[in-house]
C-alpha cells in the first residue's frame, strides 16, 4: 500500500486550476483538515478566481499561508514553474514541512467532435500542452524543489473515466487523459518514495461537465450527459471528500487509478 497521507502535519499544498470547481473545492476542503502552519499555492489563470479560493481558505483558518500565482498552464514553461518554486521557498518558513503535495488539477475538455474532424495540428498541440505538458513539467519542478524540504511526497494526477473507456466525441480528452495517466503510473514505478495517486473524480458539476452537455457533437452524448446532470451528478465538495479519504486511509497502490465509485461504499 502506498501508505497514509497525514494532514495534520505541516504540509506545503500546490493545486492547479485552483480558481474554481474542483481545484478550488481541494484547495478549500484541505484547509480544513492540514495543520495550522501549513502553506497553499494555488496556480489558475484568473486571478479573481484565485483570489475568492484564497478568501475561502483563510475564512477556515487565518494562520494558514496561501499563496496565489496567476500562470496559464496552457504553455508550458519549466523556467516559469522553476522561478515560482523558488519564489515560494524564499517567502515561507519551510522548516518543519513533513509533507509536500501536489493536485494536477488544471485541464480543459477539448474540441467535442468526431475524430476524423479533429485535423487541426495546432489546436491538438495546444490541447496537450495544457492537458500533459504542463503537468509533466510543473511535476518535475515539483520534486526538484520540494523533495529536498518535504520528507513524503504525494502526488496526485486529477484522472477520468475517459481516459480508460472510449466516449463518443472525446478522442482529445480521453487521449490526453490517457496519456498523463500513464506518465505518472511510470513515475511511481521510478520513484518508489513518493506516493502517486490517480484519481477519477467521476461526473461532477462543473464547468467542464456543462460543456459536454451543451456543445458536444453527439446528440447522444448531449443527451446521455444532460441525463447525468439532471439526476446523478456529483457536486465537487461530494467528490473531494472521497479524494481526501482515500489521501488519509492510503489503501492504494502507489501510481494506482482510484475512481469515485470504487470506494463510494468504502
Amino acid at each position: 500500500m502506498a501508505g497514509a497521507t497525514n494532514f495534520s502535519k505541516k504540509c506545503i499544498v500546490f493545486v492547479t486550476g485552483a480558481s474554481k470547481g474542483i481545484g478550488q473545492t481541494i484547495a478549500v476542503e484541505s484547509a480544513r483538515q492540514v495543520n495550522q502552519d501549513s502553506v497553499f499555492v494555488l496556480l489558475a489563470r484568473s486571478e479573481s478566481g484565485l483570489d475568492k479560493t484564497k478568501q475561502l481558505i483563510l475564512e477556515i483558518d487565518k494562520s494558514l499561508t496561501v499563496l496565489t500565482y496567476k500562470v496559464d498552464l496552457s504553455k508550458p514553461d519549466l523556467n516559469l514553474y522553476n522561478d515560482i518554486f523558488k519564489q515560494v521557498l524564499k517567502s515561507i518558513d519551510s522548516s518543519g514541512i513533513e509533507i509536500g503535495l501536489i493536485f494536477h488539477n488544471a485541464a480543459h475538455v477539448g474540441v467535442l467532435k468526431d475524430s476524423t474532424e479533429l485535423s487541426d495540428l495546432q489546436v491538438w498541440r495546444e490541447y496537450y500542452d495544457l492537458n500533459l505538458f504542463s503537468a509533466v513539467l510543473l511535476n518535475n519542478a515539483f520534486i526538484k524543489h520540494i523533495r529536498p524540504i518535504a520528507p513524503q511526497l504525494v502526488i496526485v494526477n486529477i484522472s477520468s473515466l475517459a481516459g480508460k473507456v472510449p466516449f463518443a466525441n472525446s478522442a482529445m480528452y480521453g487521449s490526453g487523459k490517457a496519456a498523463r495517466e500513464l506518465f505518472f503510473k511510470v513515475l511511481a514505478l521510478e520513484h518508489k518514495n513518493i506516493i502517486v495517486l490517480n484519481y477519477s473524480p467521476g461526473p461532477v458539476q462543473t464547468d467542464m461537465f456543462d460543456m459536454v452537455c451543451d456543445v458536444a457533437q453527439s446528440d447522444e452524448v448531449r443527451s446521455t450527459f444532460q441525463e447525468i446532470r439532471a439526476n446523478t451528478v456529483l457536486t465537487t465538495n461530494q467528490t473531494v471528500s472521497k479524494l481526501l479519504e482515500v489521501l488519509e486511509k492510503g489503501d492504494f497502490k502507489s501510481g494506482d487509478t482510484v475512481d469515485y465509485f470504487d470506494r463510494v461504499n468504502a
